[in-house]
């Protein structure tokens, strides 16, 4: 039988902010948990992401012997043949009982849909749809921070720092966001352009929940700015629901997805007649957990 000796499930979940790393018995309960930096080998590059999952991998697995271990790693950014190929061959140097990996949008479709028909957004770092219709897999957007729009932590985040140089230049007179982004930096904004290009995707991701924040305060430009983002996340919605050739659920995961209060209307009123949102509360790499489970059924 195919699994005999896996005792534990690994999963691996990386996005454009944060690679979490949850191992289980094969009931899926936690006994071990790690959540690092990003392991996107486009942001990061294919060495530096390599370093990320074996410092993961070690601190998750720790007093573990790795050959009663099924494993299945998604990450952002490997859907490259040769990426996931290089990925591959690299996981299986640690010894697993079981391994596999592809994208985090197999962790997504997993946790979000389990298996039916329906889409599943990932609303992270970036944006991205996923329609699994009759066994097909349609993918709408997702190709990266520099080009997709929508309701993203990327986008989000730079329209947040945006409008905080626009009250400071004198552009706009509204100043609740560039209140809210001098306190996070903690010191005037004019001396952190450097160490914003410096941060990179990740750290201009993290002012997104500065949105959320003016938001709730009644700002304008914050209505203004997740109105826009709403119309282009619907846009890619109704794309990925054009692909549906029965009915199915649209699923919302990924970091942003905590922020369902103000998005489920905020996005809603731009939907295609027919297509109701849900919010899914579990972690992207509780699917990873349950694709490592697939493995010992008939994975390598």
């Amino acid at each position: 039988m195919a699994g005999i000796g896996i005792k534990y499930l690994l999963g691996i979940d990386g996005g454009g902010t944060k690679t979490e790393f949850l191992l289980t018995d094969l009931n899926e309960k936690e006994l071990s948990r790690v959540i690092l930096g990003t392991s996107n080998p486009v942001n990061i590059g294919l060495e530096n992401a390599k370093t990320v999952l074996r410092q993961g991998i070690e601190e998750v697995c720790r007093g573990i012997d790795h050959s009663q271990i099924s494993v299945f790693a998604g990450l952002a950014g490997s859907s490259p043949s040769e990426t996931k190929t290089e990925i591959h061959t690299f996981m299986r140097e640690f010894g697993f009982g079981k391994c596999s990996n592809g994208t985090d949008a197999d962790s997504a479709l997993a946790v979000t849909l389990k298996g039916k028909d329906g889409v599943a957004v990932i609303m992270g770092t970036g944006i991205i749809a996923f329609c699994r219709s009759e066994g097909k897999i349609h993918r709408v957007g997702g190709r990266g921070y520099l080009i997709d729009k929508g309701t993203s932590g990327f986008r989000l985040g730079a329209d947040a720092l945006n409008t905080a140089f626009e009250y400071f230049d004198g552009r706009i007179s509204d100043e609740t966001i560039f209140r809210l982004v001098e306190k996070k930096l903690g010191k005037k904004l004019e001396a952190c352009v450097s160490d914003i290009y410096a941060g990179g995707a990740t750290f201009v991701a993290s002012f997104a929940p500065i949105i959320f924040e003016a938001y709730n305060a009644g700002d304008k430009e914050a209505e203004k700015i997740l109105d826009s983002a709403s119309r282009e996340t619907a846009k890619l919605i109704n794309a990925a629901n054009s692909y549906l050739k029965s009915n199915g659920k649209t699923i919302v995961c990924g970091g942003l997805s905590r922020q369902k209060d103000i998005l489920m209307s905020a996005v809603s009123k731009y939907l295609n007649d027919g297509i109701k949102l849900e919010f899914s509360d579990e972690p992207m790499v509780a699917g990873a957990v349950l694709l490592a489970k697939s493995n010992i059924q008939g994975g390598e």
